[in-house]
């Protein structure tokens, strides 16, 4: 079974090129300012995405 993909994530964790990142929107904290769990990494404090040039 995979996992979820975010809406931060630009691929599904495993795929050939991509690698986790820290959230941007939450700068790898998995909350928000306001105390609420981030919703572009889930609450995870990382994002998949594309890794090298193209």
């Amino acid at each position: 079974m995979s996992e979820p993909i975010n809406p931060g994530d630009e691929a599904a964790p495993g795929t050939p090129g991509s690698g986790e990142d820290v959230c941007p929107a939450c700068h790898g904290t998995g909350k928000l300012e306001d105390g609420k769990s981030c919703q572009n990494c889930g609450g995870s404090g990382v994002i998949q995405e594309g890794i090298g040039g193209g």
